[in-house]
């Protein structure tokens, strides 16, 4: 092999873990408050300052999308890792399994 190694509860724990970081920060007040650009005192620096929150608050919500998903694929990676381990551990199971014969077994 090529020593590549994935252990489903290390993926899985690191997808929940993304997932629970994307949750908490969605969470946080700096996210859900913004300065009043019409405070600034100048209309240019409102207008910039207006321009940036906007810009802020859409590069927030697609990073924490970004997080979530991330964290969905981490689990799903490890749902299907641990499928595959239990398909290859059944499949040597019968490895050593006696053969049936007959039809339907019955010698």
């Amino acid at each position: 092999m090529n020593g590549f190694e994935a252990d489903p509860v290390l993926l899985r724990a690191a997808g929940h873990r993304f997932g629970a970081l994307a949750a908490e920060s969605a969470a946080r007040p700096e996210l859900r408050y913004a300065a009043k650009a019409e405070q600034a005192g100048d209309v240019l620096l409102a207008r910039a300052l207006d321009d940036f929150q906007d810009a802020s608050a859409r590069a927030a919500v697609l990073l924490l999308g970004e997080a979530r998903e991330l964290g969905a694929r981490l689990e799903q990676a490890a749902r299907l890792y641990a499928d595959r381990d239990t398909d290859a551990l059944d499949a040597i199971g019968l490895i050593g399994a006696p053969e049936l014969s007959g039809p339907a077994g019955l010698g």
